[in-house]
């Protein structure tokens, strides 16, 4: 599995989560990196939450899906 760079990482997730239509899990957004053999530079959880601190995503706990849930507007 190859670890993308930031920017790599950055752009996949935005991609992951605008084709998605929909918030998705963490998880989830795991699923689809390893899907293609790819790894963010940090664990998925700091890495998205980095994305949120900037600005680029939302987040937010869903207790309904019972995790963090991730969407790009």
């Amino acid at each position: 599995m190859r670890q993308m760079s930031e920017e790599e990482a950055e752009k996949r997730i935005i991609q992951i989560l605008q084709s998605a239509g929909e918030p998705l899990l963490t998880r989830e957004i795991e699923e689809k990196t390893k899907e293609a053999e790819q790894q963010c530079p940090d664990s998925a959880v700091r890495f998205l939450n980095k994305l949120r601190f900037k600005g680029i995503i939302k987040g937010e706990l869903s207790i309904e899906r019972k995790g963090w849930i991730w969407w790009v507007e």
